[in-house]
């Protein structure tokens, strides 16, 4: 097996950013160098000289992986990572898989066949190997919004437990008690981490979780609309529905006007996610508000600092806090 550059910061007794910064040329302490040398020697480790040599003819980039370049909720981030890397005149390699394991596996490599400085990646349907790959190289990870439980490195994560929390708590301050739920699919954390939320809301009031007001979306416009429509078209309606994405949201609200259902007065409604086309829907939806532009930046400096050899902290987890934008889609029932 390949010795790596973590074997080399385990026997030398530094840390894995310090065996970086000696790698790329920057000056350590007299110590630490002695220490990384020796280690280097011991172990037999080999630099890959072809990529140090490319690295030094081409810009400096960072991979950032999405699943879909149509979905506004990356892009957004993406946005904001782009300017933060910028200022440190990085560039970044934007590529997507479209839910597929076997392509995200595909552009990983790609990534990483083309020496890119850093990953930034929104996504946890990946096998851990070809990561183990990338942190044994040297190249720092930051993952965004969909965490990999078993895998330790930075993260940048919204609290959705305490987000759909919120949501389902509003309906029930609003005396609801028949509220539904359009979920992702099941596989993703991000899913699961809202669905608990509704769960652990439910339970802290006292009323029941029941397998008719839970439905999944799978994250798509088409997923909402489906979803709402059983449950608008079923024996028993719902009073509220709390929509966990916004596709899903626009879905579900493309189902309520085919079926000519009033919202608030016969169906409340809360969604995930603010955009603008969620201005234009009529009446005004409260929805949950996520911190595209501070995740981006966070995501941004935190790939710089990882790249730069500083691994102070590391692995750093931000769970950010969201907004809960109140408008006018949610009765209160006397």
């Amino acid at each position: 097996m390949a010795v790596t550059i973590r074997d080399v910061a385990k026997r030398a007794g530094v840390s894995l950013g310090t065996v970086s910064r000696y790698l790329n040329g920057y000056k350590l302490r007299e110590e630490n160098r002695i220490k990384v040398e020796k280690a280097i020697q011991e172990l037999g480790f080999k630099q890959n000289i072809i990529a140090k040599g490319l690295k030094s003819n081409r810009s400096m980039t960072i991979g950032v992986v999405i699943d879909d370049f149509t979905n506004i909720f990356c892009t957004s981030i993406v946005t904001a990572i782009e300017r933060t890397v910028e200022k440190e005149n990085y560039s970044i390699i934007l590529c997507d898989y479209e839910g597929d394991t076997e392509k995200l596996e595909q552009k990983l490599s790609f990534l990483r066949n083309r020496f890119v400085d850093g990953l930034i990646l929104f996504s946890n349907n990946v096998h851990l190997g070809i990561m183990d790959e990338y942190i044994g190289e040297g190249i720092p990870i930051v993952i965004v919004n969909e965490d990999i439980p078993d895998f330790n490195t930075d993260k940048v994560l919204v609290d959705n437990v305490g987000a759909s929390f919120r949501a389902v708590e509003r309906f029930i301050h609003s005396n609801h008690t028949k509220i539904a739920i359009i979920n992702g699919p099941r596989s993703s954390w991000v899913s699961q981490q809202r669905f608990e939320g509704y769960r652990q809301a439910l339970e802290a009031y006292n009323l029941p979780v029941e397998s008719r007001w839970i439905k999944y979306g799978n994250f798509t416009t088409v997923g909402g609309y489906l979803a709402a429509k059983e449950f608008l078209e079923g024996p028993d309606i719902p009073t509220a529905l709390y929509v966990t994405n916004y596709y899903m949201t626009l879905g579900a609200v493309m189902a309520i006007h085919e079926l000519n259902v009033r919202v608030p007065q016969q169906l409340s409604l809360i969604g995930f996610d603010y955009f603008e086309l969620s201005d234009v829907i009529k009446p005004s939806l409260t929805v949950i508000e996520q911190p595209t532009s501070k995740m981006g930046e966070i995501a941004g400096n935190l790939i710089l600092k990882r790249i730069k050899g500083d691994y102070a902290g590391y692995p750093e987890v931000h769970k950010l806090h969201t907004r809960m934008v109140i408008r006018d889609s949610v009765r209160i029932i006397s």
